[in-house]
C-alpha cells in the first residue's frame, strides 16, 4: 500500500502536475486553432475560469481558498498548514449554511435572510438547483484532507496560469487611470462598483435580475482576471451596493461616486446618489 504523502509534499507535486497539464492543453489548443484570439478566450474560460473540477459555488471551498490566500499574502512560510489549522471551523461554517439552506428550501421556518450569496450565484450563473448545491457542499464537508490539498493545488495552478496569460493587474489599473477623470482615478473596488451600479441605473437595467451579468461586465471593463475569488468580491458588492460597507464608508464612497458624475455633468445620476446618501444617513440617526 502506498504511503500517504505529507500535505506539503502532496501539494507541491500536485501543483506541478496541474500547472503543466493545463498549460499544455491551453497552448496546444491555441496552436491548432484557426482563430487564435477566439481560442485564447475559449480555453482560458473552459480550463481556468470555469474549470469543472473547481466547486466554485461551495461555501467550504470559497472559505478554504480565502483562508489559504490570506496566509499566503501575509508571507506565511506554510500557508497550507495555517489553512488546515482552520479546517474544523470552516467545515462547521459550511455545515451551518447547508442546514440553513435546507430549512429555507423546505420552508420550515420564515427568515428575512436570502440564500447564501454563493448559492444565489450558482443558481443564476450555472443553473444549479438548491438541492444540487446542498449535495455538493455536504460531500465537500466530508471529504478527506488529501482531496482538500488537491483542490488548493489546482486552484493555485489556475491562479498562476491566469496571471500568466491574462492582462496583469498593474496594466489594468493603468487602463482605469486612462479612462476615468483625473479627480477619481484612484478608486477603490467599492467606489468602482457604485459608479458601475449608477451607470446601469441610468441605462434602465433591472439591477437585481442582472447582478451576475453585471459582475461579468465589470470584470471585463476593469480588466480583472475572472477567478472565483475576484468575481465573488465584485458580485457581493454589486448584490447590495449600498449596504456592503459600513454606513459611514458607504456615504464617503457615494460622495466620491457623485464627484465622478459631477465631472460629466450627469444631473440624473447626481439626483439618484443624493437620494441614496440621505437614505443611508437616516440609518445612522
Amino acid at each position: 500500500m502506498e504511503a500517504i504523502q505529507p500535505p506539503g509534499e502532496l501539494f507541491s507535486r500536485a501543483y506541478v502536475r496541474f500547472y503543466h497539464s493545463l498549460k499544455k492543453r491551453y497552448s496546444l489548443g491555441i496552436e491548432r486553432a484557426k482563430d487564435k484570439t477566439y481560442a485564447e478566450t475559449y480555453y482560458r474560460q473552459s480550463l481556468f475560469n470555469e474549470n469543472p473540477l473547481i466547486p466554485r459555488y461551495s461555501v467550504l471551498y470559497h472559505s478554504l481558498v480565502s483562508t489559504y490566500l490570506h496566509f499566503q499574502k501575509l508571507g506565511d512560510s506554510d500557508p497550507l498548514k495555517q489553512t488546515f489549522g482552520h479546517l474544523s471551523e470552516i467545515r462547521s461554517l459550511a455545515s451551518e449554511v447547508v442546514e440553513r439552506t435546507f430549512l429555507l428550501h423546505t420552508q420550515k421556518y420564515e427568515s428575512p435572510d436570502p440564500l447564501h450569496w454563493l448559492y444565489i450565484q450558482g443558481i443564476e450563473d450555472a443553473g444549479k438547483s438548491v438541492l444540487e448545491l446542498i449535495d455538493q457542499e455536504q460531500r465537500l464537508v466530508k471529504c478527506k484532507e488529501q482531496k482538500i490539498v488537491l483542490l488548493l493545488a489546482l486552484t493555485q495552478a489556475i491562479q498562476n496560469l491566469l496571471e500568466e496569460f491574462t492582462v496583469k493587474e498593474g496594466e489594468s489599473e493603468e487602463l482605469v487611470d486612462l479612462i476615468l477623470p483625473a479627480s477619481t482615478n484612484r478608486l477603490t473596488r467599492s467606489q468602482q462598483v457604485l459608479i458601475f451600479y449608477y451607470v446601469s441605473q441610468l441605462l434602465g437595467i433591472k439591477h437585481k435580475k442582472n447582478v451576475s451579468k453585471s459582475a461579468h461586465a465589470l470584470h471585463t471593463f476593469l480588466g480583472i482576471p475572472y477567478t472565483q475569488i475576484t468575481h465573488s468580491e465584485l458580485y457581493k458588492k454589486l448584490l447590495n451596493p449600498l449596504t456592503f460597507s459600513s454606513e459611514k464608508a458607504t456615504i464617503q464612497n457615494l460622495k466620491i461616486a457623485r464627484s465622478f458624475f459631477e465631472d460629466w455633468g450627469l444631473a440624473s445620476a447626481i439626483s439618484l446618489i443624493d437620494s441614496d446618501i440621505e437614505k443611508v444617513k437616516k440609518t445612522l440617526e
